[in-house]
């Protein structure tokens, strides 16, 4: 006899995730009706060759809907100062107002941020209450600065990274598959 898994609590499975320090990006696109975009912490590298990148989104929101018949999209990968920004692109209003952008491929680059990622949508998957978005990265740019990081309902503000200390030591096996 099979016994099915006791179900997870929806608040409780969403508090343990939180434990999960993740960068912030914000993804943009264009529709007839002028740019739109949304915070996301889901996102991360799936590719080196060829170069794919996921980003999960709400089935129900305005930036799955626009991204369903959209040819690609763009990621902002947001900097330490960038919080205000993604609060106001986690919040339905008008998320472009007062924000310095510029266009790319298929979406905004924001302002300020560390780097920019164009991509060609590669397939829409289904992922419960969530669609995951593969995309192509055909175009990037990256500025310096320092990471926007969330974890614990919070922006996190951590010193940079140790980069003499980092080439001294070998590569952590765990490591190895991060882009380089």
């Amino acid at each position: 006899m099979t016994v099915a898994p006791r179900a997870v609590e929806p608040g409780l499975f969403r508090h343990a995730l939180g434990q999960f320090a993740t960068g912030v990006t914000v993804i943009t696109t264009t529709t007839a009706d002028g740019p739109v975009g949304a915070t996301v912490s889901a996102f991360c590298s799936l590719s080196l060759d060829p170069p794919l990148v996921l980003a999960c989104l709400g089935r129900d929101r305005s930036m799955h809907r626009a991204l369903r018949s959209a040819p690609g999209f763009g990621v902002s990968i947001l900097a330490s100062d960038q919080g205000p920004i993604a609060r106001d692109f986690a919040r339905p209003a008008d998320r472009f107002a007062g924000v310095g952008h510029s266009p790319g491929r298929y979406g905004a680059h924001l302002g300020g941020a560390l780097a920019h990622l164009d991509c060609a949508v590669h397939e829409i998957r289904d992922g419960g209450d969530h669609v995951i978005v593969l995309g192509l990265v055909e175009a990037l740019q990256v500025h310096a600065g320092e990471p926007l990081l969330y974890a614990q309902g919070a922006f996190l503000d951590l010193p940079g990274p140790d980069w003499e200390r980092a080439a001294a030591s070998a590569p952590q096996e765990w490591l190895l598959s991060a882009p380089w």
